[in-house]
């Protein structure tokens, strides 16, 4: 009984061999055998005469263990090599290797062709070999040539998903059917042609209302042709970690990331748009974009890397040769729009010496013409319209386009928004405010429909020269307090009028500018003003005489900020020394006639343009005409105004029309400001206007809408 049970198990343990057979194609068969756990023997039936038929252990030649079996046309010579690259092999003997392969039997068969058996061991420990692991899903490669002696170029090629199957129930053979290629191919499109023309178009063509679809549509694509494709092979391919070559193994760890980045990217994208459309979350909607733009770019360059990895991998020349061309097609065309963006639509003529004008390259030629009012009149019926010095923009598509988001542009149509880009002003609340770009300038020659005439006979020009870089001289500066100046400045071609002739004039600005260091251009806008303060004084016996100044003066009222780098400029200069004013522009009060029920809402400077509306009305107001105005004046503290004593001596003299709040921070009346204000807006308010800092013109935008004045009558300065 025992020695039956020690046959049984004897007979248990004998491994269990099986001859299995393979065909690759109708030139080469393959038939294996796994003897043991040490040794497999292999047979290669070729119809080759005289060449040689190869089999390597990886899906390509790169880094590749091969051997093959060569004929003259008399014999057979098996030799073991290692494939660096698609180049000729060389032996494992010439590398510093060993030859393991063993020749069993044959050679050529009875009809000339290649028929040999050889065997090796499964792992042989030789560095330029490779482990064959058996009933494991991985790779072969093949190659033959027929009719020419020698080991060098193949005429026919292919390789496959293979099992070096131990049974019969475990073989497996699929060939690639160019499923590597097809995928290589994809994956140049994707990121060499379709990724790039989604960028380039956000990068360049912001100003465009087509723009965001252009991106969208291409990066998507991208997006999911990438996830698509990469699934596909991974799913044809998906073999043990350890099969993968270093360079297979980058090349598809760097896919599978490209695979989940391109996931994200298109989340970020999403939430860009949501955040810049939907929401007024400045923080949030920054922090998304720079994620969206840092990946973006990040995945087009790791793609088009990945590209070229694979290009290397599969060995295809020609495709490495077209991803060398789409590299440098791709690299010149943003080369040569990113130079035309800086060099001509920045408005740098000459970069190397940084001489460019203030005001220069920024006014787009062949425009109509077009009033404020009809512009504000268009606006009322729904164009979405906003200004810019001179110029009249449409800017209802480019709201999606805003980085800041959409709201700053849909809160803001029929405002200037000059005071905004140059960094002056910013939508208030807790935002800062922000100096555009030159870029960002550059898209106002896209988006103007328009030009604004200057105002005739507000600026005599006496040579005809442009006002758009005029020269005045400082003639005077005179102190209305500590820190607020009344600067007047003098053109020996350009002459101010002396009075305001239309009410239309009133609230217009000047933009001043000059440049700081060798290439910073500083703009700034400051309201004119007609009324000379110390002569209006005068006239109300507040005091006793004044200096009458020179007619034709430009006159600024600032006040100069510590560290404001216009503000400490003015303060510094001297008299006779010049700066360069564009103007008048802006809106102002857009005031027709002196009729109808106005509230006006200034806060320190910005009492400015309501100075002379005053002055105005009080010199022009005829008996029995309906206006009335009432004036809310926010200054921190008592000695921080100017005009105040003016003001209050004209509500003496001009009850009838003219009621003026005077607000400082020890005002006892100033937490009953709001009722007031909303006892006025019972009455029935034409217009309300508002000018000083952001924050402040903000709130009080916001105050009078949400207590029921129409958007479209209020005046943002």
């Amino acid at each position: 009984m025992k020695i039956v049970l020690l046959i049984f198990w004897l007979a248990s343990h004998v491994y269990a061999v099986e001859t299995l057979s393979q065909k690759i194609d109708s030139v080469m068969t393959m038939e294996w055998t796994i003897e043991d756990t040490t040794w497999i023997k292999i047979r290669l039936l070729c119809q080759v005469q005289l060449g040689y038929c190869s089999i390597g252990l990886r899906s390509s030649m790169t880094n590749c263990d091969m051997f093959a079996a060569i004929t003259d046309g008399t014999s057979v010579f098996l030799v073991d090599y290692w494939s660096r690259n698609h180049n000729t092999p060389k032996t494992d003997i010439n590398e510093g290797g060993t030859e393991d392969i063993i020749y069993v039997s044959g050679g050529l068969n009875a009809t000339g062709n290649i028929d040999v058996t050889f065997k090796r061991k499964l792992s042989t420990g030789d560095s330029y070999d490779q482990d064959i692991l058996t009933d494991v899903k991985g790779n072969i490669c093949w190659g033959y040539r027929n009719n020419r002696a020698g080991w060098t170029q193949h005429t026919s090629f292919g390789d496959a998903g293979f099992v070096w199957a131990s049974t019969a129930a475990n073989v497996y053979f699929q060939a690639s059917n160019d499923s590597k290629k097809n995928h290589g191919i994809v994956m140049s499109i994707a990121w060499g042609c379709l990724a790039v023309i989604g960028i380039f178009a956000c990068r360049y063509f912001k100003f465009s209302s087509l723009w965001i679809y252009i991106h969208s549509f291409f990066l998507l694509a991208t997006s999911l042709l990438t996830i698509i494709s990469s699934s596909v092979i991974f799913k044809d391919d998906a073999y043990p970690y350890s099969t993968l070559t270093d360079e297979t193994n980058t090349h598809s760890r760097l896919g599978m990331i490209l695979s989940s980045l391109v996931i994200a990217e298109c989340i970020f994208g999403m939430l860009s748009s949501y955040f810049k459309i939907f929401t007024k979350n400045v923080q949030a909607t920054t922090l998304i974009n720079r994620l969206h733009k840092v990946v973006g770019y990040a995945l087009l360059i790791c793609g088009l890397i990945n590209c070229w990895k694979g290009w290397v991998i599969y060995g295809d020349g020609l495709g490495k040769i077209l991803t060398i061309l789409g590299f440098i097609a791709a690299g010149a065309l943003f080369v040569t729009f990113e130079i035309y963006q800086i060099f001509v639509r920045n408005g740098r003529r000459n970069p190397l010496r940084y001489i460019f004008s203030c005001t220069g390259n920024t006014t787009p030629g062949n425009l109509m013409d077009m009033t404020h009012l009809s512009a504000i009149e268009q606006v009322k019926n729904g164009k979405k319209l906003m200004f810019y010095d001179d110029l009249v923009l449409e800017v209802g598509h480019f709201a999606l386009s805003h980085p800041g988001g959409s709201f700053m542009i849909s809160n803001c149509y029929g405002e200037d928004t000059g005071k905004y880009m140059v960094g002056c002003s910013s939508y208030g609340g807790s935002l800062l405010p922000y100096t555009h770009s030159l870029k960002a300038f550059s898209y106002l020659t896209n988006l103007a429909i328009a030009r604004i005439p200057y105002p005739e006979g507000y600026i005599i020009n006496q040579t005809n020269e442009p006002q758009n870089l005029m020269q005045f001289m400082l003639a005077t500066k005179i102190p209305l307090n500590e820190h607020t100046f009344l600067a007047s400045f003098k053109s020996n071609e350009f002459k101010m009028s002396r009075t305001c002739l239309d009410p239309l004039w009133i609230g217009k600005h000047f933009m001043v500018c000059f440049k700081k260091g060798c290439c910073n251009v500083v703009k700034r806008y400051y309201s004119s003003v007609f009324v000379n303060v110390n002569e209006w004084a005068v006239e109300l016996g507040l005091v006793g005489t004044s200096e009458r100044n020179e007619d034709g003066l430009v006159k600024l009222i600032f006040k100069a900020y510590p560290g404001g780098a216009m503000t400490g400029h003015l303060n510094e200069i001297k008299a006779g020394q010049v700066v360069i004013m564009k103007g008048p522009l802006g809106p102002g009060l857009m005031l027709q006639s002196f009729e109808g029920n106005y509230m006006a809402f200034a806060g320190g400077t910005g009492l400015v343009p309501f100075l002379d509306l005053v002055y105005m009305a009080w010199k022009c107001l005829q008996k029995g005409q309906n206006f009335f105005l009432t004036l809310f004046v926010s200054f921190r503290t008592w000695k921080d105004g100017f005009a105040l004593e003016i003001l209050q001596k004209m509500q003496e003299i001009a009850e009838n029309w003219f009621r003026v709040y005077l607000l400082t921070d020890e005002s006892k009346d100033k937490e009953n400001i709001p009722n007031i204000i909303i006892e006025g807006l019972k009455k029935g308010v034409t217009a309300a206007w508002i000018c000083g800092p952001s924050g402040y013109n903000r709130h009080y935008a916001d105050f009078l809408a949400k207590n029921g004045l129409d958007k479209n009558k209020i005046i943002v300065m």
